[in-house]
């Protein structure tokens, strides 16, 4: 039987041998303090500085697991609809220019811009990129399974931490499943280029059902296996190696929440 080449991403991270770094809950916590300040602060100066500063790292950085890139171009296209939304459809504000400033017979100038919309465009679009780039690196720091023990050591029922965990073990996989069926339906002689209208439909068309295909049979095979395994006939359970959460681990998150208290502030 020839095994997942997915499963590579995560199979040496569970080795009892291998050095544990920071507890994944330093990365959590330090997530949700970035989202934070991300979505609590209106200043763009702020919120760039914080989103060059986690691309600068996220591209810069040497991480344990080599899970699937973000999708740059996409992450622009998906930018550039969320400013031009904003700029054509809020009215608020100082009026700035005409985005086309012709007048044809009694109509025009056309699609008026005005401050508000500039703004909530560059605002939304800040987050946007901070919110996935954080994502991403903590997806690339951390071992899912090593996430889920550590929601168990602070009450979490370890239902849901493993829910969560599996979650981010397979975000890598579907996408190099995805990317799989796309060059396949390439090879048959289909346009799936996404530059197109034909392409984006045969995207969806020809990718979404072979990816639903795959994802059941994923989700029967995970059922079985858990069956077979007595998943949550006892309230305990045991795990092959120990995260502690150290002294060195609350400095980080001490330091990492005082830093970004002190930034918002400024």
């Amino acid at each position: 039987m020839s095994r997942d080449p997915s499963f590579s991403l995560f199979v040496n991270s569970s080795q009892k041998d291998q050095k544990i770094g920071t507890n994944p809950l330093v990365k959590f916590f330090g997530v949700i303090f970035v989202s934070l300040v991300l979505f609590g602060s209106p200043n763009l100066v702020k919120i760039y500085c914080i989103v060059l500063g986690i691309v600068l790292f996220y591209s810069l950085g040497k991480f344990p697991f080599n899970v699937a890139k973000p999708r740059y171009r996409m992450m622009f296209l998906f930018s550039i609809t969320i400013f031009l939304v904003q700029i054509l459809f809020v009215h608020e504000g100082t009026f700035l220019f005409h985005l086309i400033n012709l007048k044809i017979v009694e109509y025009g100038p056309f699609f008026p811009i005005y401050e508000k919309g500039v703004y909530q465009g560059f605002l939304l679009v800040g987050r946007f990129w901070g919110l996935i780039s954080i994502s991403w690196l903590f997806i690339n720091s951390t071992n899912p399974f090593d996430f889920a023990q550590s929601l168990t050591k602070i009450g979490i029922p370890y239902r849901f931490a493993y829910t969560l965990s599996l979650a981010l073990r397979f975000a890598p996989v579907f996408s190099i499943e995805t990317n799989i069926i796309q060059k396949a339906q390439q090879s048959r002689g289909l346009n799936v280029n996404p530059n197109s209208i034909r392409g984006i439909m045969n995207l969806l068309r020809f990718t979404l059902i072979p990816m639903i295909s795959s994802t059941l049979n994923r989700i029967r095979d995970i059922t079985i296996s858990m069956d077979g395994r007595a998943f949550g006939s006892y309230s305990t359970r045991s795990y092959i190696r120990e995260i502690p959460f150290t002294l060195s681990d609350f400095l980080k998150l001490i330091i990492i929440a005082g830093f970004l208290l002190i930034f918002s502030l400024l």
